[in-house]
């Protein structure tokens, strides 16, 4: 008897490709295509708003400052801004001041924003130097102050120190930083609301 070879093997038949990988591809397209068309309407809209939207700030009796914006469909009243570079105290800050301590000259004002259909907020800043060391300021601010604050922040590496008092309209803020000359004193009091209790 003779020995029959084994038929060839058949060629492999080509797999047709998954119905997956083409959707894949189509979900990619469309998101592109979305995002594309996103960006260009975001760029011409913001073109359109920038050409014909305006800020007018009119001055008011007494240095007082008013906003409004005027755009295609109409003017809104955005609020009034109020700046009083007079020099602050005790009183205006609601805060002691550092016996001996200097005003930083140009550094202390009182802020007072009008919002519409809000309650009004008026910021008072002090900044003031001793040439007296940090740790001796800080004493004097702890004694004072220091069963006050809600919140005491220390950043021994960068010489600041933060107290914080917040009470129902009002927020308090005594910061000092070390200086090679001595201690800088930031004073900061946030109104919240017409009226000014202590």
């Amino acid at each position: 008897m003779s020995a029959t070879a084994p038929p060839p093997p058949l060629p492999a038949l080509p797999t047709p490709p998954r119905a997956g990988s083409h959707l894949i591809a189509i979900v990619l397209l469309v998101l592109a295509l979305i995002v594309t068309v996103s960006l260009v309407a975001g760029w011409a809209g913001l073109r359109f708003l920038s050409g014909s939207v305006q800020i007018q700030v009119e001055e008011v009796a007494g240095g007082k400052k008013e906003f409004s914006l005027r755009t295609p469909v109409g003017s809104f009243w955005l609020g009034s801004f109020e700046v009083d570079k007079r020099k602050v105290d005790e009183t205006s800050l609601g805060l002691p001041l550092y016996p001996g301590a200097r005003e930083v000259k140009d550094n202390s004002a009182s802020l007072h924003f009008g919002l519409p259909d809000q309650q009004d907020v008026r910021v008072i800043v002090g900044k003031f130097e001793t040439p007296d060391p940090l740790e001796k300021v800080k004493g004097f601010y702890q004694e004072r102050i220091g069963s006050l604050a809600t919140k005491v922040t220390e950043k021994g590496s960068q010489g600041k120190t933060v107290f914080e008092i917040k009470h129902r309209d009002q927020e308090k803020v005594v910061a000092l930083e070390n200086l090679p000359s001595g201690t800088r004193i930031e004073l900061m009091r946030v109104i919240h609301g017409r009226g000014e209790s202590k």
